[in-house]
Protein backbone atom coordinates (compact mmCIF):
# COMPACT_ATOMS: atom_id res chain seq x y z
CA UNK A 1 0.00 0.00 0.00
CA UNK A 2 1.42 3.18 -0.97
CA UNK A 3 1.08 6.27 0.92
CA UNK A 4 1.53 10.31 0.80
CA UNK A 5 4.31 11.10 3.06
CA UNK A 6 5.79 14.62 4.14
CA UNK A 7 9.45 14.86 4.50
CA UNK A 8 10.87 17.40 6.76
CA UNK A 9 13.96 17.84 5.99
CA UNK A 10 15.97 18.75 9.42
CA UNK A 11 19.96 19.16 9.89
CA UNK A 12 21.78 20.54 12.37
CA UNK A 13 24.85 21.58 9.73
CA UNK A 14 23.28 24.57 8.21
CA UNK A 15 26.72 27.25 6.91
CA UNK A 16 24.51 30.26 8.23
CA UNK A 17 23.10 29.13 11.03
CA UNK A 18 24.25 26.05 13.00
CA UNK A 19 21.61 24.17 14.83
CA UNK A 20 18.75 26.48 14.22
CA UNK A 21 16.71 23.97 14.51
CA UNK A 22 17.35 23.69 18.00
CA UNK A 23 16.36 26.92 18.96
CA UNK A 24 13.37 27.96 20.94
CA UNK A 25 10.36 29.38 20.28
CA UNK A 26 8.30 29.30 23.52
CA UNK A 27 8.99 26.00 25.50
CA UNK A 28 9.93 23.76 21.80
CA UNK A 29 12.35 24.25 19.28
CA UNK A 30 11.80 24.99 15.82
CA UNK A 31 11.62 21.56 14.83
CA UNK A 32 9.08 20.35 17.28
CA UNK A 33 6.62 23.35 16.00
CA UNK A 34 7.20 22.27 12.13
CA UNK A 35 6.23 18.26 13.38
CA UNK A 36 3.10 19.82 14.92
CA UNK A 37 2.24 22.49 12.21
CA UNK A 38 2.04 19.18 9.57
CA UNK A 39 0.51 17.30 11.79
CA UNK A 40 -2.63 19.07 11.51
CA UNK A 41 -3.14 18.96 7.67
CA UNK A 42 -6.35 17.33 7.07
CA UNK A 43 -5.77 14.29 4.61
CA UNK A 44 -4.33 11.18 5.35
CA UNK A 45 -0.40 10.94 5.58
CA UNK A 46 2.72 9.63 7.07
CA UNK A 47 5.20 12.51 8.72
CA UNK A 48 8.93 11.30 8.13
CA UNK A 49 12.01 14.02 9.65
CA UNK A 50 14.86 13.36 6.75
CA UNK A 51 18.17 13.81 8.76
CA UNK A 52 22.44 12.55 8.44
CA UNK A 53 24.20 10.00 9.62
CA UNK A 54 26.47 12.58 11.31
CA UNK A 55 26.56 12.19 15.34
CA UNK A 56 25.16 16.03 15.62
CA UNK A 57 21.72 14.83 14.01
CA UNK A 58 21.43 12.33 17.04
CA UNK A 59 19.19 15.13 18.35
CA UNK A 60 17.14 15.20 15.65
CA UNK A 61 16.12 11.53 16.32
CA UNK A 62 15.08 12.57 19.64
CA UNK A 63 13.05 15.19 18.62
CA UNK A 64 11.06 12.94 15.76
CA UNK A 65 10.85 9.94 18.61
CA UNK A 66 9.19 12.41 20.95
CA UNK A 67 6.73 13.38 18.42
CA UNK A 68 5.78 10.13 17.48
CA UNK A 69 7.37 10.81 14.14
CA UNK A 70 9.00 8.45 11.70
CA UNK A 71 12.80 9.31 10.70
CA UNK A 72 15.22 8.24 8.09
CA UNK A 73 19.04 8.93 8.64
CA UNK A 74 21.03 9.12 5.12
CA UNK A 75 23.34 11.48 3.52
CA UNK A 76 24.08 14.74 4.73
CA UNK A 77 24.69 16.94 1.04
CA UNK A 78 23.22 14.72 -0.90
CA UNK A 79 19.82 15.77 -0.60
CA UNK A 80 18.00 14.05 -3.04
CA UNK A 81 19.68 10.79 -2.05
CA UNK A 82 18.48 11.22 0.87
CA UNK A 83 15.18 12.46 0.02
CA UNK A 84 14.71 9.01 -2.50
CA UNK A 85 15.23 6.52 0.08
CA UNK A 86 13.15 7.93 2.62
CA UNK A 87 10.59 8.12 -0.20
CA UNK A 88 11.29 4.22 -0.93
CA UNK A 89 11.40 3.07 2.26
CA UNK A 90 8.02 4.60 3.21
CA UNK A 91 6.48 3.33 0.47
CA UNK A 92 5.48 7.06 -0.47
CA UNK A 93 3.87 7.32 -3.98
CA UNK A 94 3.63 11.27 -2.92
CA UNK A 95 6.01 12.99 -1.49
CA UNK A 96 5.57 16.67 -0.11
CA UNK A 97 9.10 18.40 0.64
CA UNK A 98 8.75 20.82 3.69
CA UNK A 99 12.01 22.51 5.26
CA UNK A 100 12.83 21.91 9.48
CA UNK A 101 13.34 25.67 9.42
CA UNK A 102 9.56 26.46 9.07
CA UNK A 103 7.95 26.57 12.47
CA UNK A 104 4.74 28.66 11.33
CA UNK A 105 4.06 26.59 7.84
CA UNK A 106 0.43 26.97 7.55
CA UNK A 107 -1.34 23.64 7.38
CA UNK A 108 -4.40 24.79 5.06
CA UNK A 109 -1.61 25.84 2.55
CA UNK A 110 -0.27 22.92 2.69
CA UNK A 111 -4.15 21.64 2.34
CA UNK A 112 -4.96 23.51 -0.69
CA UNK A 113 -1.64 23.11 -2.09
CA UNK A 114 -2.30 18.78 -2.06
CA UNK A 115 -5.76 19.53 -3.34
CA UNK A 116 -3.93 21.13 -6.14
CA UNK A 117 -1.24 18.95 -6.95
CA UNK A 118 -4.14 15.95 -7.12
CA UNK A 119 -6.47 17.81 -9.76
CA UNK A 120 -2.90 19.04 -12.04
CA UNK A 121 -1.65 16.24 -12.71
CA UNK A 122 2.02 17.53 -12.60
CA UNK A 123 5.07 15.98 -11.88
CA UNK A 124 5.94 18.97 -9.50
CA UNK A 125 3.55 21.56 -7.61
CA UNK A 126 5.34 24.37 -5.84
CA UNK A 127 4.66 27.22 -4.43
CA UNK A 128 8.34 28.91 -4.86
CA UNK A 129 8.89 28.57 -9.09
CA UNK A 130 7.01 31.97 -9.06
CA UNK A 131 7.72 32.99 -5.20
CA UNK A 132 4.69 34.96 -3.73
CA UNK A 133 4.07 33.04 -0.47
CA UNK A 134 6.48 34.19 2.57
CA UNK A 135 9.83 32.35 2.92
CA UNK A 136 8.97 29.94 5.49
CA UNK A 137 5.87 28.62 3.56
CA UNK A 138 7.59 26.89 1.06
CA UNK A 139 6.00 23.55 -0.19
CA UNK A 140 7.14 21.16 -3.15
CA UNK A 141 4.78 17.87 -3.75
CA UNK A 142 5.83 15.36 -6.59
CA UNK A 143 5.63 11.98 -6.74
CA UNK A 144 8.51 8.60 -6.33
CA UNK A 145 8.55 8.37 -9.97
CA UNK A 146 9.19 12.31 -11.00
CA UNK A 147 12.14 11.64 -7.76
CA UNK A 148 13.42 8.42 -9.79
CA UNK A 149 13.15 10.39 -13.20
CA UNK A 150 15.16 13.49 -11.52
CA UNK A 151 17.64 10.69 -10.41
CA UNK A 152 18.85 9.83 -13.81
CA UNK A 153 19.81 13.42 -14.99
CA UNK A 154 23.04 14.21 -15.08
CA UNK A 155 22.93 16.05 -11.99
CA UNK A 156 25.87 18.17 -10.40
CA UNK A 157 26.87 18.79 -6.71
CA UNK A 158 24.38 21.78 -6.30
CA UNK A 159 21.20 20.26 -7.67
CA UNK A 160 21.81 17.27 -5.88
CA UNK A 161 21.81 19.28 -2.47
CA UNK A 162 18.56 21.40 -3.63
CA UNK A 163 16.59 18.13 -4.61
CA UNK A 164 14.47 20.06 -7.05
CA UNK A 165 17.02 22.83 -8.57
CA UNK A 166 17.27 20.31 -11.88
CA UNK A 167 13.72 20.24 -12.01
CA UNK A 168 13.08 23.74 -12.34
CA UNK A 169 15.90 23.63 -14.85
CA UNK A 170 14.60 20.68 -17.26
CA UNK A 171 11.08 22.31 -18.28
CA UNK A 172 10.81 20.47 -20.83
CA UNK A 173 11.01 16.81 -19.01
CA UNK A 174 8.84 17.95 -16.20
CA UNK A 175 5.46 19.08 -15.91
CA UNK A 176 5.36 21.88 -13.66
CA UNK A 177 2.76 23.73 -12.01
CA UNK A 178 2.86 27.02 -9.32
CA UNK A 179 1.06 27.46 -6.67
CA UNK A 180 0.11 31.24 -6.30
CA UNK A 181 -1.14 33.71 -3.71
CA UNK A 182 -3.85 36.49 -5.45
CA UNK A 183 -1.74 38.70 -3.00
CA UNK A 184 1.99 38.70 -3.51
CA UNK A 185 3.35 38.10 0.21
CA UNK A 186 6.66 38.19 -0.25
CA UNK A 187 7.47 40.81 1.42
CA UNK A 188 6.60 38.79 4.73
CA UNK A 189 8.90 36.39 6.03
CA UNK A 190 8.35 33.21 8.80
CA UNK A 191 11.64 31.13 8.19
CA UNK A 192 14.70 31.14 10.49
CA UNK A 193 17.86 31.27 8.23
CA UNK A 194 19.82 33.75 10.09
CA UNK A 195 20.82 34.34 14.42
CA UNK A 196 18.61 37.81 14.33
CA UNK A 197 15.47 36.09 13.20
CA UNK A 198 14.73 34.31 16.03
CA UNK A 199 13.58 37.44 17.96
CA UNK A 200 11.14 37.93 15.69
CA UNK A 201 9.51 34.73 15.77
CA UNK A 202 9.96 34.55 18.90
CA UNK A 203 7.91 37.59 19.18
CA UNK A 204 5.41 36.51 17.19
CA UNK A 205 4.71 33.44 19.18
CA UNK A 206 4.37 35.09 22.32
CA UNK A 207 1.11 37.16 20.42
CA UNK A 208 -0.22 34.15 19.27
CA UNK A 209 -0.33 32.71 22.45
CA UNK A 210 -1.39 36.01 23.92
CA UNK A 211 -4.33 35.79 21.93
CA UNK A 212 -4.88 32.19 22.44
CA UNK A 213 -4.37 31.13 18.93
CA UNK A 214 -0.78 29.43 18.82
CA UNK A 215 -2.45 26.48 17.96
CA UNK A 216 -5.01 27.40 15.40
CA UNK A 217 -3.57 30.31 13.90
CA UNK A 218 -3.17 30.60 10.17
CA UNK A 219 -0.82 32.64 7.40
CA UNK A 220 -3.24 35.39 7.59
CA UNK A 221 -2.79 35.45 11.44
CA UNK A 222 0.91 35.88 10.92
CA UNK A 223 0.29 38.60 8.43
CA UNK A 224 -2.24 40.44 10.49
CA UNK A 225 0.05 40.19 13.61
CA UNK A 226 3.56 41.43 11.62
CA UNK A 227 1.85 44.14 10.04
CA UNK A 228 1.48 45.45 13.73
CA UNK A 229 4.26 44.41 15.12
CA UNK A 230 7.06 46.13 11.54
Amino acid sequence: MSFTGIIIQARSGSKRFPNKIFKLIGSKTVLDHVVSRVNKVSFKKKIIIATSKKKQDDRVIKIALKNNCEFFRGAELNVLDRFSKTAIKFDLKSVIRISGDSPFIDPKLINKCYKFYKKSKADLVSNIQFPSYPKGMSIEIMSLNTIEKLKKLNLNKIDKEHVTSAIYKNKKKFKIKNYSSIKNLRSYKFALDFPHEIKYLRKMYSLLVKKKIEKVFTLADLIKLSDKIN
